[in-house]
C-alpha cells in the first residue's frame, strides 16, 4: 500500500464526506481490509517463562523482568489495570535477582524501581529510581539519568 501525501488525503477526505454514500462505502472498504488483515496475520506466541538455567547473567534477568511486565497487554499499558499491576509484582523477583547478580546494573535498579511504583510501593520505588540514576551518571550513561529523572516527574 502506498504512502498517501496530505493532498491525496485531503481529497479523499472531501469526497467521503459529501457523500454519505461513499462514507458508508468506505467504511465498508476499511472494514473488509481490517478483516483481511487481521485473517492474515498469525496469531501471537504466548510467551513462556525461560528455565532458570537460562538467565544466568544479571541483564538477562532484567530484560526478563522488563518482558513479563509488558506481557499480555496488548500494547496497551495502564497502570491502574490489574493485569498490568500483577505483572509487575510478577516481574519483581527478577530485578532483584539481576540486582544481586550484579549490582552496578541500572536497568536492573530502573525496572525495580517502576515495578515497585506499579504496585504502590512509591518511596522505596523513588529510591530505586534515584539509586539507577546515580549508577548511569557512574558510567557515563547520561541520556538513561535523564530518562529517569523523566519517569521521577511523571511518577510523583
Amino acid at each position: 500500500m502506498p504512502f498517501w501525501n496530505r493532498r491525496e488525503m485531503f481529497l479523499t477526505s472531501l469526497i467521503v464526506s459529501s457523500s454519505p454514500f461513499a462514507y458508508i462505502f468506505g467504511m465498508f472498504l476499511l472494514g473488509a481490509f481490517i478483516r483481511i488483515y487481521l485473517w492474515l496475520t498469525p496469531p501471537k506466541k504466548h510467551v513462556e517463562a525461560p528455565k532458570p538455567e537460562q538467565l544466568k547473567t544479571a541483564i538477562d534477568n532484567a530484560k526478563w523482568g522488563y518482558q513479563v511486565m509488558e506481557a499480555d497487554l496488548l500494547g496497551i499499558r495502564d497502570s491502574r489495570s490489574k493485569a498490568y499491576k500483577a505483572n509487575c509484582k510478577k516481574a519483581l523477583p527478577y530485578f532483584q535477582k539481576a540486582i544481586s547478580l550484579d549490582s552496578n546494573l541500572g536497568l536492573a535498579y530502573q525496572g525495580q524501581g517502576m515495578s515497585l511504583i506499579c504496585q504502590n510501593s512509591k518511596v522505596l520505588g523513588r529510591q530505586s529510581l534515584k539509586h539507577a540514576k546515580s549508577l548511569y551518571l557512574q558510567q557515563g550513561k547520561n541520556r538513561d539519568a535523564e530518562e529517569i529523572d523523566l519517569i521521577l516527574k511523571l511518577k510523583k
